[in-house]
C-alpha cells in the first residue's frame, strides 16, 4: 500500500469537474439515483484517478494530466481507459470510496465491453455524513493505492451483485503489489 496526501485543490478540481459533467448531462447514468449521489460517484472516481497520477509523479514518472478533466459531450462518449502504459496496456482506476468499502468493483458491462489490462484499487480515507449518507468531501485527506489486478484475474472471479448490478469484484487486500505497475511506465 502507498499513501497519497489529498490537497484541497485536488478535491476542488474533481468536485468542479463532477458537477459540470453531471449537470451537463454528459455522463452515462448506469444506476438511477439522486443528482448528489451521481456527483459523489463521479467525484470519488475522478479523485482516485488524480491520486494515482500524483502517485506516479511521486515515483518519478512524469505522466501527463492529458484529457483527465476533459468532458466528452454526450452520455455515451466515454474514455477508453484512465492510463496507458509505455507498452499500450490499459489501466482503469477503481475507487473504494466509503469507510466500509473493502473491494474494487468493475461493472459487468464495462468488463465485457471495454476491458482493461489492469485494474488499480484506490481507497479514499473518508467519513460519511449521517444526515445525507454522502461522503464529507472535507474529510478526505489521503488516498491509499492498494495494488492492482489483471483482466485475467477478474475473468476467473464469479460475477456478483453488491446492490448495484452484476460486477467483477476483488478485495483490496488481495490485490497485487503496485510496484509492478510502476515498472510499466
Amino acid at each position: 500500500m502507498k499513501y497519497i496526501d489529498i490537497k484541497p485543490e485536488m478535491k476542488s478540481n474533481c468536485l468542479d469537474f463532477s458537477a459540470k459533467i453531471i449537470f451537463g448531462n454528459n455522463q452515462y447514468n448506469r444506476l438511477p439515483t439522486t443528482l448528489d449521489k451521481r456527483i459523489e460517484r463521479t467525484f470519488v472516481g475522478k479523485l482516485a484517478e488524480l491520486s494515482f497520477l500524483y502517485f506516479l509523479r511521486a515515483n518519478g514518472i512524469n505522466y501527463p494530466e492529458g484529457d483527465m478533466f476533459q468532458i466528452f459531450e454526450g452520455e455515451k462518449n466515454v474514455d477508453g481507459y484512465d492510463f496507458l502504459t509505455n507498452h499500450d496496456e490499459t489501466i482503469d482506476i477503481k475507487c473504494a470510496s466509503k469507510p466500509f468499502h473493502k473491494r474494487i468493483m468493475v461493472p459487468i458491462d464495462q468488463f465485457e465491453n471495454i476491458p482493461k489490462d489492469y485494474y488499480i484499487g484506490v481507497k479514499l480515507d473518508s467519513v460519511i455524513e449521517n444526515s445525507t449518507r454522502l461522503i464529507n468531501v472535507n474529510s478526505i485527506n489521503k488516498a491509499i493505492i492498494y495494488g492492482y489486478c489483471t483482466y485475467n484475474d477478474l475473468l476467473d472471479v464469479e460475477s456478483q451483485n453488491f446492490g448495484e448490478g452484476l460486477c467483477k469484484a476483488k478485495r483490496l487486500d488481495n490485490l497485487r503489489n503496485i510496484n509492478f505497475i510502476l515498472e510499466k511506465f
